[in-house]
């Protein structure tokens, strides 16, 4: 591990007082491109699109792989195990795993650049955050018009929406998981959208072993068993919801990306805006170094570089669904507003409070839900 790597390490000493070194980075720049390559896992395949624009601003060349959280983190642990570290950078969403297990027992490091650190907010720090996006709840404008034809998440549990609400499959989906969990870690949103929708506190049947039974569990439990249908990607809800000719359309969750495919694919995806307590949920996008990276400065460079509009622009500025975690970057045009204005009406996720209960979430919905 270099020198220079080594300093943007250290913390401050609590005891000496010591201020940490100053942070230079065109020094960072020059050791970077002395090691002339970065590898990076990434859950999108535009990494390609960000590593063509790092190397033409660096001259660095980068090997990006688009890669799911479970392989990538399979991978990591596999390759520190072994001591034999072929990626430098991984781009993460399981926000809990990363937090719970890869960050505390050593596989990676959330690193926030020094001339960042005024920039970026607080909240986004630890880990680091190089953007996000809302996951939420779509419908076919064709169908309904333009309004959504649901407006409280407590509608989902209806008859009328029986095998016609499409999500993820959440054994496949951590982010989905973490969401479910903020739902049952948050009850009172739920039992007062249940009195606002039905006039009536919400009864309880259900919890799991060693819960407490709320109307989050609740909740799951209805929202499950209402043969709720699961696909593996955004792509495949955002096409059976937005599809067009369709009488009696689904509504289904997906990132605010898909969007882009009401043009590309003549879909008819409206955002259900309106929708209480919640519309979905914040979905942070991480970026960590792997323990004893082959390219340590390069690796670095890269981050600094996904804070930027050069860096973050294929998932911000240049398409619609994503925001970058520098308030600085300007956003799309079609994405509907601002972060601001978004994060207000998404739950966001408690990575932390999500872990612990992650497998008691997962049973639910293998007892429930799971076909």
């Amino acid at each position: 591990m270099s020198v220079l790597l080594l300093s943007f390490l250290a913390a401050p000493s609590a005891r000496s007082g010591t201020a940490p070194p100053a942070f230079d980075l065109q020094a960072l720049i020059r050791d970077a491109q002395a090691e002339g390559t970065v590898v990076v896992y990434h859950p999108s395949s535009r990494v390609t699109v960000a590593g063509a624009n790092f190397e033409k601003k660096y001259g660095i060349k980068v090997r990006g792989t688009k890669m799911g959280d479970p392989e990538q983190a399979e991978r990591v642990i596999r390759e520190v195990d072994s001591g034999r570290v072929q990626v430098d950078v991984i781009h993460h969403e399981d926000g809990p795993f990363l937090e719970a297990r890869l960050i505390p027992r050593g596989y990676v490091v959330s690193w926030v650049p020094p001339d960042m650190t005024a920039v970026i907010p607080q909240r986004y720090h630890s880990p680091l955050v190089d953007k996000v996006q809302p996951r939420i709840f779509t419908y076919n404008f064709e169908t309904y018009g333009n309004t959504c034809p649901v407006s409280n998440v407590w509608e989902l549990t209806d008859p009328k929406w029986k095998g016609k609400v499409i999500l993820r499959d959440p054994a496949l989906t951590p982010a989905n998981l973490a969401f479910f969990a903020t739902i049952v870690s948050q009850p009172q949103l739920l039992d007062k959208a249940h009195r606002d929708l039905y006039g009536k506190p919400v009864e309880l049947t259900e919890a799991p072993v060693g819960r407490v039974k709320n109307a989050g569990w609740e909740f799951l439990k209805r929202l499950f068993r209402n043969d709720i249908v699961v696909m593996r990607s955004d792509e495949d809800i955002g096409d059976a919801v937005g599809a067009a000719g369709q009488r009696a359309a689904p509504i289904g969750m997906v990132t605010l990306t898909k969007l882009r495919d009401n043009k590309a694919k003549n879909l008819k995806l409206g955002t259900c805006k309106t929708l209480q307590p919640f519309i979905g949920y914040a979905l942070p996008e991480y970026v960590a170094i792997v323990k004893n990276a082959p390219h340590p400065n390069a690796a670095r460079l890269w981050v600094h570089f996904s804070l930027t509009t050069e860096g973050i622009s294929p998932w911000t500025v240049d398409d619609v669904g994503g925001f970058s975690a520098n308030p600085r970057v300007p956003t799309h045009p079609d994405n509907e507003g601002t972060w601001a204005a978004w994060e207000k009406r998404l739950l966001p996720l408690d990575n932390k409070r999500s872990m612990g209960l992650r497998q008691d979430i997962l049973d639910f919905w293998l007892k429930h839900g799971a076909k």
